[in-house]
């Protein structure tokens, strides 16, 4: 069966079914293939750029500026965006803090399950903010406004992933993630606009060249730690970088605390980051035993461990009966 398994990860069930030459072999095909789709149900995605190098964890204080966080040869840049109405242009900022984090692990989770740019969210924002494990509240203190808004920075930002190789080349990925989303309508004041006013829309359309760049670069996430996760920005920071890193680590590797705050943020000093980071190891090694990581004096210990997810995981989704 791990043959079967093998070639509908590789080529889908369509092309398998084919080759099946009798009733009894395209039941195992199918039973196969359901088992794989249930395996990727507990699933999430994130793309490595983002496990490389985190958001922020609260609002910039310049919404105008730049957010840049480094990862050894890697570096990822957030330029905010802008919301033309009818008489006036908006600045929309970066997107920070939790709710953009399980925002983007859904938006991608979804894209790489269905293997399409159109993520639906569902009937309602209610039914879609279930979906990410949040609450339902409306009001200035509930969860429409604020999520309506990290969504919207999402969409409107420009992201570049800059991969340093050698001592000069470099690769960048200009652009923007979303390429269409409707969860605003153009006939409120100021910045109510996309904090409370809005028709709902239930797609979203991931950009072409991020889509593909998702595909294969996705980094399988425990559905669970994520849910667990999900109130601490750097407890999932923590986690989606392990959740990357841990199983291609060949030797024990010593990361500094330096190296730790250009990617996880040190507002507040090393030394704090260092505390906060323990603290909250505690939580992500809770729901990735299997990670091999000690926290020192001088920065974290980084040992092989066993991936987060399942070793049979596939980051390619497998082909729904008649699709091509």
């Amino acid at each position: 069966m791990a043959e079967v398994h093998r070639q509908l990860v590789l080529r889908g069930l369509e092309d398998v079914l084919a080759e099946a030459d009798t009733a009894k072999e395209r039941r195992r095909v199918r039973s196969a293939h359901d088992a794989l789709l249930l395996e990727q149900e507990a699933i999430n995605y994130l793309h490595s750029g983002f496990c490389q190098a985190a958001l922020p964890h609260r609002e910039p204080k310049n919404a105008s500026e730049p957010w840049v966080r480094r990862n050894g040869a890697y570096q990822l840049v957030i330029r905010p965006g802008i919301l033309p109405l009818r008489d006036r242009i908006i600045t929309v900022g970066v997107p920070y803090g939790t709710k953009a984090r399980l925002i983007m692990i859904y938006f991608q989770t979804e894209a790489v399950r269905n293997r399409s740019q159109i993520v639906d969210l569902g009937p309602t924002m209610g039914s879609w903010l279930k979906k990410m494990g949040l609450g339902t509240s409306g009001g200035p203190r509930g969860s429409y406004a604020p999520v309506r808004e990290q969504a919207l920075r999402i969409a409107r930002c420009e992201f570049t992933m800059r991969f340093e190789r050698g001592s000069s080349e470099a690769h960048l990925v200009d652009q923007r993630i979303v390429d269409g989303m409707h969860l605003w309508r153009d006939d409120s004041d100021e910045m109510q606009l996309f904090r409370n006013g809005g028709e709902w829309g239930r797609h979203v359309k991931l950009s072409d060249g991020f889509f593909e760049h998702l595909v294969d670069h996705a980094v399988p996430l425990s559905e669970d730690a994520v849910a667990k996760l999900k109130n601490s920005s750097l407890a999932l920071d923590l986690y989606v970088w392990l959740a990357y890193r841990l199983h291609t680590v060949k030797k024990e590797t010593l990361v500094p605390w330096h190296a730790l705050g250009e990617h996880f943020g040190s507002e507040s000093g090393h030394r704090q980051l260092a505390f906060r980071l323990k603290e909250v190891l505690k939580d992500v090694v809770a729901v990735y035993p299997e990670a091999n990581i000690e926290a020192t004096t001088r920065g974290l210990v980084l040992r092989s461990s066993r991936s987060a997810v399942p070793i049979s995981s596939s980051v390619v989704k497998l082909p729904v009966p008649g699709s091509r």
